[in-house]
């Protein structure tokens, strides 16, 4: 805003991240075109000139790169609030180990994290790839040119620019009344939300940084077969490029795989995979990339299929792009429950998919007949052939998937012309994919059983086809033989699945024969055995845990009495849990225990018993802790995150699904706490109350109270009771503990509800007034003693006896790094039969000094311990006494209140889910193995 000067701007560091987001954009233009020309001019004597200027362009682009992403840090790391990045991701309750994940939480700072990986394997060819260097690199720098576009940030009219750049302050990107104030910057933090609380889990932290590595590296293998056709050197790109495509694969897999972790283990998704477009458009570039290191194995082995090789690498990197705008567009925000919002950048996405789209076509167009192609066809008996087969199999299943995941883009296109298009979606998204993938699943387990056993060309077919046969036989005999026992297991639902069994047990038994039969002595080339036999094994994981997945949370006969309203669907999957009121359950007696909160999260613990026919307890207990996640203003949840039991053959998963308005949303709580009418009732130790349904006895009022989620922490004003309420009608006797706390000016309340009963206790916060003596209107006398030495005072002798290094005050909770000692004092005098004792504690934290005081309510007597003379060894003590008095309570009792202190439960018990975690863990090991077996010195290649 024009005409103030703000005050407590930072604006170096986003000039020195403008700096960099220019320069590297330049550089990158530079790196490319310098590329370009030394692979154009290869021959030429200038080559090597263009080649170290495409180096140095390179070198500048990775330096902008780096200096972008080292500002964002600093400015999150700091909490620079005036940055709309900042502003936007961080907040000052954000704990340190997650501002990573807050940097890629947004769209400009996940461009930048893909940049990054992009220099990164732009050095390594630049150290490794000799002659293909030039070639590789100039596509690579054309590719960060355009992922660079997207955070240059020029407007060229209100409605169109290029690019959002993550350097903007705040006051640039909107308009607000705070931005007339100089000092505005000092008020942001208090409206900065920070990180979404779905997001604050390690997964975060690791899961998009292995994701975009393999986003990056798909774009490797794509630029080495635009190299290829660049230079018309059809087969030599195909050595140095298939070790990259294997570890792209591998990783790019590892990435969608932790997303399945995540989405299971931290997210209330009920598995490890939904079918989510999302999901769908990370899955499909790394099929089509599968399919072309199947392809590219058979080109580099017989000579076949360079050009199917051209294309599914090609196609592989274009459909990153394209799940980039599927995601970042915002045309998924109806269908997807985790794509980015609209951003703006919607046809700079389409230009970026477009460009690379036309450049492949383009140059296979101009190359298409100096490909190799041989004439004569694969034959049936060829591993190639099968091989072939597999890879147009993966291919089909990727389109299937592209095309139901792109219905949202078709109905936008038809809407241009026709507003009034209803649009086309899938009734069922999950029973769509699964129908067709269940066969291309089939096709791929009996294609990597059957291939593995072929030979290249055929070759020895006629001497070698009755061993084939054999073994054939073998596997397809054993798989049905196998069947039923795994059948007893996996109780399959139709005869589809029973294919898709046998087909897995078919591809475990092939490859296992193989393994055993022909690679025990070259355990280095046992890559792609490894990977298909952990397909395999994943295909079953898939079926147990997915057609044997079972809802243990169903108690419908109950239930049904509870829940008013529920759906059957609901009673078959949910439990509505009250606390410390077991429920029988599939074979559990479930009890919700109790619940605490730390920082944003409300944690459920949650017992489990198994039990037999007639509810006897069965040997196995455990607990589980699923928790919610409040948002920032504590108003809502933003978050379920599940917990699970682990075991070798199966899980128990299990989330909050539902819960009171009193636990979901905390305002609401204090809303009902305010309208419950409490009636107040004045008591002194030994009184009785009486209510319609019972009467209470004050049996104590102390200063050291005890209450399931008090947890003391030092200077704590604490007071609290101890009750017995008796029921009226009946000889039931309860216990209730309330208690009140006074935290550096917060108070914090802590009622007791009696549920059977429907009463409810409190303390209002008028009772410090009422029963403490202030500090401020005490009178402390000093005095300094040494070890053993005495006192005198009010009539009372003080002896300091010893000092405690292990103290255990009630107002204390130790952390780590705490130096505390109490003083153990006896107090003695002519009113007392036996001596008193006080233990006032003195403690230094974070090198700042407390004490803490220690109260006898009989005596009046407040004693600190204040400090510690290690030279004089001597001792400082204070001490007041206050005014001998009657001490009354107000008390707070509510009747008829109803039960807020219940949960609804979600548990799943997934049989054989291991087996889906070691089969994919199996297929990425696989594709690392064949990478680091082609990796060795006669992989390098003659420099330029």
């Amino acid at each position: 805003m024009s005409g103030v000067q703000y005050v407590g701007e930072h604006l170096l560091p986003g000039q020195i991240g403008h700096i960099g987001v220019i320069g590297g954009f330049v550089a990158a233009l530079m790196a490319a075109a310098a590329y370009g020309l030394a692979t154009n001019r290869r021959t030429h004597p200038d080559a090597r000139g263009w080649l170290m200027l495409g180096r140095v362009g390179f070198a500048l682009h990775g330096i902008g790169v780096f200096t972008i992403i080292g500002v964002m840090f600093y400015v999150m790391i700091n909490k620079y609030y005036e940055y709309n990045y900042a502003f936007s991701h961080v907040s000052d309750d954000l704990p340190f180990k997650y501002v990573f994940s807050a940097f890629w939480e947004g769209q400009e700072g996940s461009f930048l994290l893909w940049m990054f990986w992009h220099v990164v394997l732009g050095a390594v060819v630049w150290w490794k790839g000799g002659r293909w260097e030039a070639p590789v690199l100039a596509v690579l720098a054309l590719i960060e040119a355009f992922l660079m576009s997207m955070i240059l940030g020029i407007h060229i009219t209100d409605d169109i620019r290029i690019g959002s750049n993550p350097t903007l302050l705040v006051r640039d990107v909107m308009q607000a009344p705070i931005f007339a104030q100089a000092d505005y910057v000092e008020k942001l933090a208090r409206l900065a939300d920070g990180l979404n609380p779905l997001l604050q889990n390690y997964w975060m932290t690791i899961h998009p940084p292995t994701l975009f590595l393999g986003f990056a590296s798909v774009s490797i293998p794509f630029a080495y077969a635009i190299a290829g056709l660049w230079t018309a050197d059809h087969k030599a790109w195909m050595k140095p490029a298939l070790p990259w495509a294997l570890f792209s694969g591998a990783i790019l897999g590892t990435g969608i795989l932790m997303g399945g972790a995540w989405a299971y283990e931290a997210l209330s998704f009920g598995g490890y995979w939904a079918w989510d477009p999302v999901e769908n458009m990370s899955l499909v570039p790394w099929m089509v990339l599968v399919a072309g290191v199947h392809t590219h194995l058979v080109a580099r082995s017989t000579g076949y299929s360079i050009r199917t090789t051209y294309v599914f690498y090609i196609l592989s990197f274009v459909l990153v792009l394209y799940s980039t705008f599927l995601t970042r567009s915002g045309i998924l925000g109806e269908s997807s429950a985790h794509a980015f919002t609209e951003m703006g950048l919607e046809w700079q996405l389409v230009a970026f998919v477009g460009a690379f789209l036309g450049l492949g076509l383009v140059a296979l167009t101009a190359r298409w007949r100096s490909v190799p192609a041989p004439q004569s066809e694969e034959s049936m008996n060829s591993r190639e052939f099968w091989m072939f087969i597999g890879a147009l199999v993966l291919m089909m299943g990727a389109v299937l998937i592209t095309a139901a995941t792109s219905l949202p883009v078709v109905n936008a296109i038809i809407e241009i012309w026709d507003p009034t298009f209803p649009g086309w979606a899938l009734e069922d998204p999950e029973a769509h994919h699964n129908k067709f993938q269940l066969w291309i699943g089939f096709f791929i387990a009996l294609l990597s059983g059957i291939s593995q056993l072929m030979r290249y060309r055929g070759m020895g077919w006629k001497g070698y086809a009755p061993s084939f046969y054999r073994h054939l036989a073998l596997a397809g005999g054993g798989a049905i033989l196998l069947m039923v026992p795994v059948s007893l297991v996996i109780k399959v639902s139709a005869w589809q699945y029973g294919m898709l069994l046998w087909a897995s047990l078919f591809a475990v038994i092939h490859n296992a024969d193989y393994l055993w039969s022909f690679m025990r002595s070259r355990l280095k080339q046992t890559g792609s055995v490894v990977s298909h036999l952990g397909f395999a094994l994943m295909l079953i994981g898939v079926l147990a845990s997915g057609l044997n997945k079972e809802f243990i949370s169903t108690n419908p006969l109950v239930q049904r009495n509870i829940i008013e309203g529920a759906t059957e669907d609901e009673l078959a999957r949910n439990v509505l849990l009250l606390k410390n009121s077991p429920l029988f359950m599939s074979g559990y007696e479930v009890t919700y225990v109790s619940d605490s909160l730390d920082g944003q999260t409300r944690s459920f613990r949650v017992d489990f018993k198994k039990v037999d026919e007639n509810g006897n307890p069965a040997g196995e207990q455990f607990s589980l802790t699923p928790n919610l996640m409040y948002n920032k203003g504590f108003d809502q949840v933003a978050a379920s995150n599940p917990s699970t039991k682990r075991y070798a053959l199966r899980d128990i998963f299990t989330h909050i699904a539902g819960a009171s308005q009193e636990i979901t949303s905390p305002a609401t709580a204090l809303a009902r706490e305010d309208s419950l009418g409490y009636e107040p009732y004045a008591l002194s130790a030994g009184d009785t109350v009486f209510t319609s349904t019972a009467y209470a006895v004050l049996e104590e009022i102390t200063t050291r109270p005890v209450h399931p989620e008090y947890v003391p922490e030092p200077n704590d004003l604490a007071l609290g009771l101890r009750m017995r309420v008796f029921r009226l009608d009946t000889d039931t006797v309860y216990d209730a503990s309330p208690a009140i706390v006074l935290r550096e000016n917060l108070v914090f309340n802590y009622p007791v509800q009696i549920n059977d009963l429907q009463l409810k206790i409190r303390l209002p916060q008028t009772i410090f007034e009422q029963y403490f003596q202030s500090d401020e209107s005490l009178t402390y006398r000093g005095f300094v003693v040494p070890m053993g030495g005495s006192f005198e005072t009010e009539g009372f002798q003080f002896t300091l006896e010893r000092l405690n290094r292990s103290p255990i005050h009630p107002n204390y909770s130790p952390e780590p790094g705490d130096i505390a000692v109490s003083a153990v004092v006896r107090v003695d005098g002519e009113a007392l039969d036996t001596p008193a004792y006080l233990e006032p504690l003195y403690l230094i934290r974070n090198s700042s000094p407390f004490n803490i005081k220690d109260v006898d309510d009989e005596l009046g007597l407040h004693l600190r311990f204040e400090r510690i003379d290690p030279q004089a060894e001597t001792f400082s003590m204070s001490i007041a006494r206050e005014e001998k008095r009657e001490k009354e309570v107000t008390i707070e009792i509510a009747e008829k209140v109803g039960r807020a202190d219940y949960i609804v439960l979600e548990a799943i018990e997934f049989p054989g889910i291991n087996f889906f975690w070691l089969g994919a863990s199996m297929m990425m090991l696989g594709m690392v193995v064949s990478m680091v077996r082609r990796l060795g010195p006669d992989s390098k290649t003659r420099s330029l």
